[in-house]
């Protein structure tokens, strides 16, 4: 059995792609693309990979099947996890029955290597072509994750409810993870990160560019819900952050600035739904903010936003930083829109050195003159140290010979 907890670890890092194809260029040969940026993300040391679930997109994302996408994947690698970034539960578009058959079948054949986020879908085009009512789907979404947590949990397990009436069933395959693979839930309000801190599950938080303050209250709101919440189902908390914008790391932050220049006309075709349904629906009504942000604002999109994380190795980890000090447990980071060459150098330079500062700062290299720096800054202690040795041995009638150090 595979047991997973979050208490030992540091942060986690994610890399997520929507698999976005250029015009002129063919989805059969970026899903290609898709799997090398994936094979060097586990080579230099990305924790986890995760796509959304999207659906009829139009220009920015092509991922309609994760649940397809992932096995493939999970065959050629051995360590990355896999986090479906996330899995739409209204009733229309998955049953929660088919969604835990699916997740537990994914636990198997990854050897403990899937998780899941759940959400109930932030596009028109997705949500209208499935006949979904803006006005029900949160209702769905609660229920489906209330299903698919008896049907993981429990031996055999039932549910009545308003969606699903499901008579006593026991889930097969059983997954091999304990108690069952990490859950999340999408969270773009202070209503849903309380929720997903009552109910004891992750929550994804970010995606809407309003700013590092908008977003420390979402996570401080999760901790204080979290605190004193009872939870029925063995607890999951983490609190993932989603750099939705993109993360383009290079070599000078001049390069990396005029790559994500291009990320930043993503962003605004991506959130031009917000707005719309913000009107459609009082549970949308939070998704109307995006319509005071500036996208033009390259300043604020990539400094102030909470959506980006763009520079030089020395940048990306003074803006990782950040999110460490507001109490992130995790960053999934959107990498996509750009040339697979481009993908690949920010994949790499961000694994070689960004990623080692947070996990293993000790073992990374440090210049010469600063380690000798801090030799120079202990002498004056060590031959304290020393002189009070040598003095203490001298009172005894011993004879010490002191040489002198480097």
């Amino acid at each position: 059995m595979v047991t997973h907890t979050r208490k030992d670890l540091t942060m986690r890092f994610i890399f997520m792609s929507e698999a976005e194809t250029a015009p002129g260029h063919t989805h059969e040969h970026r899903y290609r693309e898709l799997i090398d940026e994936v094979l060097l993300a586990e080579e230099v040391g990305f924790d986890a990979f995760g796509t959304s679930e999207q659906h009829v997109a139009i220009g920015t994302a092509t991922t309609s099947a994760p649940e397809v996408i992932y096995p493939y994947l999970m065959a050629l690698t051995s360590r990355i996890r896999f986090v479906h970034l996330v899995t739409l539960l209204p009733t229309r578009i998955n049953h929660a029955l088919r969604v835990a058959e699916r997740l537990a079948t994914e636990d198997i054949l990854s050897n403990g290597r899937v998780e899941l986020g759940v959400g109930r879908g932030n596009t028109t085009l997705a949500l209208r072509a499935f006949e979904v009512s803006p006005a029900e789907n949160k209702a769905q979404q609660l229920e489906g994750l209330e299903v698919i947590r008896r049907a993981l949990h429990n031996d055999i397990f039932s549910f009545v409810g308003e969606h699903y009436k499901i008579p006593p069933r026991g889930l097969v395959p059983r997954g091999i993870q304990t108690p069952y693979p990490p859950i999340h839930m999408a969270t773009g309000s202070p209503e849903s990160v309380r929720a997903a801190a009552e109910l004891g599950v992750g929550a994804i938080v970010g995606g809407f560019y309003l700013g590092f303050d908008f977003l420390e209250n979402m996570l401080g709101i999760y901790d204080e819900a979290l605190s004193s919440a009872t939870h029925t189902y063995p607890l999951q908390a983490e609190k993932l952050v989603a750099v939705a914008g993109g993360m383009h790391c290079a070599q000078t932050r001049e390069e990396a600035q005029q790559w994500a220049r291009h990320l930043t006309e993503t962003v605004a075709l991506s959130t031009d739904a917000y707005e719309r349904l913000s009107k459609l629906s009082a549970d949308y009504q939070y998704m109307g903010a995006v319509k005071n942000i500036d996208f033009s604002d390259e300043r604020y999109m990539f400094e102030d936003s909470a959506g980006f994380i763009v520079g030089d190795p020395d940048d990306c980890i003074a803006q990782v930083q950040r999110y460490v000090d507001l109490g992130a447990d995790a960053l999934v980071m959107r990498i996509d829109g750009l040339p697979h060459a481009e993908l690949m150098k920010s994949i790499e330079l961000f694994g070689k050195y960004v990623i080692p500062r947070f996990k293993n700062p000790r073992a990374v290299v440090r210049p010469a003159e600063e380690i000798l720096d801090d030799i120079r800054g202990l002498r004056p202690a060590h031959y304290a140290e020393l002189e009070a040795f040598t003095s203490a041995h001298a009172m005894n009638g011993n004879t010490i010979q002191v040489g002198e150090s480097r």
